[in-house]
């Protein structure tokens, strides 16, 4: 599909999806793709359980992960809310379970999950296509434990079996521009206020190579606004605490936006204090380190 202009998504109406590829989580997420305009990418949150599990493994585009409820584990390592992770294609992660209550976690972990094409211009999968292709091999094979069993014993990481299904193809990796993940603790960062626009405030989390993603965390006092605007480079953006209102519409709390490059968008206006995530990047362009 194209996308004209900037567009909003409130969480709350989209289904819930189960792709089967961890066990112990559910999600609910939103596509966003317009190959003319270089978009791929993929806008959601996963609410993972107790039991939640998934193993080390990697993946051919990038993501940006906040967590906003809980304590999550990547191997030995223990994040809690407002730790955020960027994760550059190619480059491996993982095990993550959740922190169990008897050792201070929550009965349920909540993160934020953007992805989108990364550095190496390999496009990123249609969300639709992965769920048909995962339904399509569990009729043959298993799912289990964020592994696929084929029919004839052989295994597989679960998602890089969904890939080569969908794209007929071996999965090729780019080489990881980073040797592992980075890890920002959001809490240690100062907000900053805007130059001039009042009201508007940003912790400036990490900015990565020549087309990003730049990444921020973004507070709009109450009757304050980003103004409308042409960004240089897409946005994805989370509304992670607050109602705004943007396109004539109100968002609450767990919507997203994205903002495509050089196509004006309108103002985000806070109806009561919000927060929000912020992702920009690009397909070659360098991305201004500015919020919009």
């Amino acid at each position: 599909m194209g996308i004209a202009s900037g567009t909003g998504v409130r969480e709350v109406d989209l289904p819930w999806v189960d792709i089967g590829v961890r066990p112990g989580y559910k999600q609910r997420y939103q596509g966003f793709f317009d190959k003319a305009r270089g978009i791929g990418a993929r806008i959601g949150s996963l609410y993972a359980d107790p039991y939640y599990h998934s193993p080390r493994h990697r993946h051919t585009f990038q993501q940006v992960r906040l967590l906003v409820g809980g304590k999550m584990k990547y191997g030995r390592e223990v994040y809690e809310a407002g730790d955020c992770l960027y994760i550059p294609e190619g480059a491996y992660y993982g095990p993550i379970k959740p922190v169990p209550v008897e050792e201070g976690g929550s009965e349920q972990m909540h993160f934020i999950d953007i992805q989108f094409e990364g550095p190496s211009g390999i496009p990123y999968p249609d969300p639709d296509e992965v769920v048909t292709a995962q339904r399509a091999l569990a009729q043959a094979g298993k799912f289990e434990e964020g592994v696929y069993t084929f029919p004839d014993g052989r295994n597989r990481d679960a998602y890089e079996a969904i890939l080569e299904k969908v794209t007929g193809e071996p999965v090729v990796y780019p080489q990881p521009r980073l040797t592992s993940y980075v890890v920002m603790r959001s809490g240690a960062y100062p907000w900053i206020a805007h130059r001039t626009v009042p009201g508007v405030s940003a912790k400036h989390l990490g900015y990565f190579f020549e087309t990003g993603p730049n990444i921020k965390l973004v507070s709009i006092a109450a009757g304050a606004a980003i103004p409308a605007a042409s960004p240089a480079g897409h946005r994805a953006v989370f509304l992670t605490e607050g109602t705004a209102s943007f396109d004539g519409k109100d968002f609450p709390t767990t919507s997203y936006f994205m903002l495509p490059s050089g196509e004006r968008h309108g103002a985000i206006s806070a109806k009561d204090d919000v927060k929000l995530l912020m992702v920009g990047w690009s397909k070659s362009e360098i991305v201004p380190f500015e919020l919009f």
